[in-house]
């Protein structure tokens, strides 16, 4: 088996997955239905994943990020009340940001973009230097997950 269909296997059964874990209930229709558009998400992702030329990358930070992960998640939540509650209490804004060396982009979009106080907007990955991230933050604070990155 090619390393395309083996990829295009990996994928249908994540995707399967997540559509069972979320659907009520599990009938043999539904299974069929989850089957087909597991197949088609499975059947683009490969294709999509190297246009983007998407990759982990390195490690680095990556344990200390996904430790702070739920602290942050608390965190921002409170934060977007807050902001929910007064605008004018938002302090962060658009910023560009680079990645330390040995940070793998598409896990630290990821995890920055998984806490409700952080969307990463634009990666941009130049040949000769780092990896720069456009992030929008609710906070001009750095988060514990920012930190752990590199980020801030």
């Amino acid at each position: 088996m090619g390393a395309k269909a083996v990829e295009t296997l990996l994928w249908w059964l994540v995707l399967m997955a997540l559509n069972v874990l979320f659907i009520s209930t599990v009938s043999p229709l539904e299974l069929e239905v989850s089957a087909g558009l597991a197949l088609l998400g499975a059947v683009a992702a490969g294709p999509a994943r190297r246009a983007a030329r998407a990759r982990l990358g390195g490690l680095t930070g990556a344990p200390a990020a996904l430790a702070a992960l739920p602290r942050t998640l608390v965190s921002d939540l409170v934060l977007l009340v807050r902001v929910l509650l007064r605008p004018a209490s938002a302090t962060g804004g658009v910023r560009t940001v680079a990645l330390p060396a040995g940070t793998g982009p598409a896990w630290a979009c990821t995890l920055l973009s998984a806490t409700p106080g952080t969307c990463v907007l634009d990666v941009s990955a130049p040949a000769d230097g780092p990896v720069r991230l456009t992030v929008h933050t609710l906070d001009a604070a750095p988060s514990a997950v920012e930190r752990a990155v590199g980020v801030g």
